[in-house]
């Protein structure tokens, strides 16, 4: 919206179309109603427009972007799916399955117009019903119901954590269809990654860090990475180049085992555990 005003569009808020003035065959203005309500008293959406309060605005072309209709055509024919309010299909709120077993929905034919990240959300979930489904499977046992509690902010000390705002960018002052986007400071970039403090992604004991890196594989913003204060303590080599490393190690340990004899005192302490598992199994039976 930021954008839209800043390349000259104006944005009329509380206006309905009532009609489309045409003149020789073309579309030459849009009349507007006075829109006094967006929902009703069951807070379901229901505007009421006041019809005698009208703007006129002059237009060569007019594009009706207002809203959607879900059309089914013969999709749902035959099936014992149940439609409701908008002539949307009837699911439980869980599984996303609807009244007939084999046939799952969600989005916004279900929900009414939402996020996109709604839908997909919706998605996934339907999208393991279908599995239990066509696996036999319970629809319910063992499924996480994502039941979230709300975090309370009101309630929380926050002096030890950051509390700066979100760094933006300068953006251009050009009017065009090139990007006039910017990129943060130096300075910027600086508090933005201060605030950085820990998503709960991993959690990792200071005093029990080995250095594994397995943490730095988890964030996908590449914000963790490791840094040794003495390098010259070991070699590090690359995922991709280990067994180049290891597999020295192991043929030389193949062959000390295999090949070089055991000592007296070697064979002395391996005759004794087999005798000590001997009489175990003795005193088992």
């Amino acid at each position: 919206m930021k954008e839209a005003r800043e390349d000259g569009v104006v944005i009329n808020c509380g206006w309905g179309p009532k009609e489309v003035v045409v003149e020789n065959g073309k579309a030459t203005a849009i009349v507007f109603k006075k829109c006094t309500r967006v929902y009703d008293e069951n807070n379901k959406f229901s505007p009421l427009y006041d019809e005698n309060e009208t703007i006129t605005i002059p237009a060569d072309k007019v594009i009706f972007a207002i809203g959607q209709s879900i059309i089914w055509g013969n999709l749902l024919d035959g099936s014992n799916v149940e439609l409701g309010r908008g002539n949307g299909p009837v699911a439980d709120g869980y599984t996303f399955q609807t009244s007939q077993e084999d046939i799952f929905t969600g989005g916004d034919v279900l929900t009414g117009p939402k996020f996109a990240i709604d839908a997909i959300a919706q998605g996934h979930e339907a999208a393991e019903s279908i599995h239990r489904y066509v696996q036999n499977g319970h629809m319910t046992i063992g499924r996480d119901p994502r039941r979230f509690i709300q975090f309370d902010t009101s309630d929380i000390k926050v002096e030890n954590y950051d509390n700066s705002s979100r760094q933006e960018a300068a953006d251009g002052t050009e009017k065009s269809f090139r990007d006039v986007h910017g990129t943060l400071t130096e300075e910027q970039v600086k508090k933005e990654t201060s605030r950085c403090l820990g998503c709960g992604t991993v959690v990792v004991d200071d005093h029990r860090c080995i250095g594994c890196g397995l943490c730095t594989t988890r964030c996908k913003f590449d914000a963790i990475t490791l840094h040794r204060d003495h390098p010259e303590a070991s070699t590090m080599v690359v995922a991709e180049k280990k067994f180049g490393k290891i597999l020295p190690n192991m043929a030389k340990r193949a062959e000390k085992i295999v090949f070089v004899k055991n000592s007296k005192e070697d064979r002395e302490f391996v005759a004794q555990r087999k005798k000590a598992y001997k009489e175990a199994q003795k005193k088992d039976r």
